[in-house]
């Protein structure tokens, strides 16, 4: 059973027994899992394509303001 408190203005959510706590807990750890799952791979797909000089060119700008090479 739930039940509702006021804090801040806004109403919150809490359990009263310890078993649909362990289940809130777990709701939000599978998708806080979920939502770290999703940011690696679109951090290692960002980093895959912009090994591609074509996508790079298109994403940033940064290669127009570098300048000429140190030899």
């Amino acid at each position: 059973m739930l039940k509702d408190k006021e804090k801040d203005g806004s109403r919150m959510r809490i359990a009263e027994d310890e078993e649909e706590l362990k289940k809130q807990m777990e709701a939000v750890s599978k998708r806080l899992v979920r939502f770290a799952f999703i940011l690696i791979i679109a951090v290692v797909l960002s980093q895959i394509l912009l090994q591609n000089d074509t996508v790079r060119h298109w994403v940033t700008a940064v290669e127009h303001w570098e300048g000429e090479a140190y030899r």
